[in-house]
């Protein structure tokens, strides 16, 4: 299928009268165009049509379009069900003959002939009557992953011009998705897009499209002034917190990538694309909106406090506004990632890709020597921790260790970095709340222990766990 894309003039050139407009919002979608019958489609329950001035609800009917993809569809699963019933029909019906025969005959010979041609003939209805439910039941089942309803809707009456189709929301949704293609060791290609899920039962065809992350329907109220009074401390005051919920966003998943070649975007978040064609299947389409190169940085990362894999890491800094955080990742023609979520970091965007199998981790409480010694009111404690670290590959790695000491939420509380030591070379910082960063090379096959020790002062008369 082709799909061909109007690109607007800088002075503005009107779309015809006629044209067909289609507007997704987040709990609803207005479609508008001029039909050529009665028939709308498999619409969801709630769904108001608007001709001339006058809004009414679409009304059932046996009648559908046999050009309606799934029109046809529906015609299908009805022909097997009929075809099961008839089986059915004849199964009964042998069973009729053979108790009949039974009752009207005395030749024994002729009753066991008779019963296994009727044997035969009610195996092979059975065996069709159960291909017949199972082959109905499957695809009733994708009918219904496509549209709502299985009743045919109309129009309750002709309507000589536009048609304006209000869906509610959850039928029609478009997500926002991020692909990063791995092009060098230093560089990516980011690509914006979008993807568009279409399971209202209504092929959309549509000259412009626009998407708005904004809902369709929205209550307002006026705000009154309220006065800051002051009362006695004796007086309570109770808030009332009012939770307004907003409309859930499903997470489609991106099946079909369609080029379109004119993907405007008319402000954050608002888009608008030209002869959109959005069948209802129930897939969702993936639209290009936008590419760029950047600079990356890779590395690998572990917070062996945390978790204890080893992660491959892209960090980079975007050319634009990240408005979702759901990413996939592709080096070439191979998909290594699917579904992964970033984030800023440090002004950076950062993406963890995928775990490092061949990097193995441990880490275990260092067992001290030392007691716990008194000066005066206050303890002081020595306490530490070991990672073990082993690189089974043999590439070297360059890792970057998130490590932390404990943080002190009394002022009668100290905390002191005693020692960070490898057998490695290694550089590291302490950063705000305990937080740090060491950076370690390993050889390919070696391994490596990392020490981290530190001391705590407390007061001995106020316990402390950490």
């Amino acid at each position: 299928m082709k799909y061909l894309a109007t690109v607007l003039m800088a002075a503005g050139i009107g779309l015809a009268l006629e044209a067909s407009t289609f507007e997704l919002y987040r709990d609803g979608a207005i479609y508008t165009y001029r039909p050529q019958g009665s028939f709308v489609g498999f619409a969801p329950k709630g769904s108001v049509a608007e001709c001339g001035g006058s809004s009414f609800s679409l009304v059932p009917s046996n009648e559908c379009p046999k050009k309606s993809r799934l029109c046809k569809e529906k015609a299908a699963i009805d022909r097997l069900a009929l075809d099961a019933a008839f089986a059915g029909r004849q199964m009964s019906y042998i069973d009729m003959l053979m108790k009949r025969a039974e009752i009207k005959s005395a030749d024994a010979k002729a009753i066991v002939s008779m019963a296994e041609g009727a044997a035969r003939r009610y195996s092979a209805m059975q065996k069709r009557k159960e291909l017949a439910e199972k082959e109905g039941k499957w695809r009733k089942e994708a009918f219904m992953k496509q549209a709502p309803s299985f009743e045919p809707l109309h129009l309750p009456k002709p309507c000589g011009g536009e048609v304006k189709v209000t869906l509610p929301g959850g039928y029609i949704s478009f997500d926002m998705l991020y692909e990063a293609e791995i092009t060098g060791e230093k560089s990516i290609g980011v690509h914006q897009k979008i993807g568009l899920r279409n399971r209202s039962g209504i092929d959309i065809e549509a000259d412009k499209a626009l998407l708005y992350y904004q809902p369709l329907n929205r209550t307002l109220r006026p705000l009154r002034f309220s006065p800051w009074v002051i009362r006695d401390r004796h007086v309570s005051r109770e808030r009332v917190l009012q939770k307004r919920a907003m409309p859930a966003v499903g997470a489609n998943m991106m099946m079909a990538d369609v080029a379109y070649e004119s993907v405007e975007k008319r402000a954050p978040r608002s888009y608008r694309i030209d002869n959109l064609t959005l069948p209802s299947t129930g897939e969702s389409v993936e639209i290009d909106i936008a590419s760029w190169q950047t600079e990356a940085e890779r590395f690998e990362t572990v917070y062996p406090y945390r978790d204890l894999r080893a992660y491959n890491v892209l960090r980079f800094k975007p050319k634009g506004v990240i408005e979702a955080n759901r990413w996939r990742i592709r080096k070439g023609n191979k998909l290594v990632a699917s579904n992964l979520y970033g984030e800023y970091r440090g002004g950076l965007y950062t993406l963890f890709v995928s775990v490092d199998e061949d990097l193995i981790v441990r880490r275990e409480k260092m067992i001290l020597k030392e007691k716990e010694s008194f000066f005066g009111g206050s303890l002081h404690k020595k306490d530490g921790y070991v990672i073990h670290l082993l690189n089974q590959s043999r590439k070297k790695k360059h890792l970057k260790i998130v490590e932390r000491i404990p943080v002190a939420v009394r002022s009668d509380i100290k905390v002191k970095l005693l020692q960070v030591k490898s057998d490695k070379p290694i550089r590291y910082r302490v950063a705000e709340k305990g937080r740090l960063d060491i950076e370690m090379t390993l050889p390919p096959e070696s391994k490596a222990d990392l020490r981290v020790l530190f001391e705590v002062s407390y007061d001995k008369e106020k316990p402390i766990i950490y």
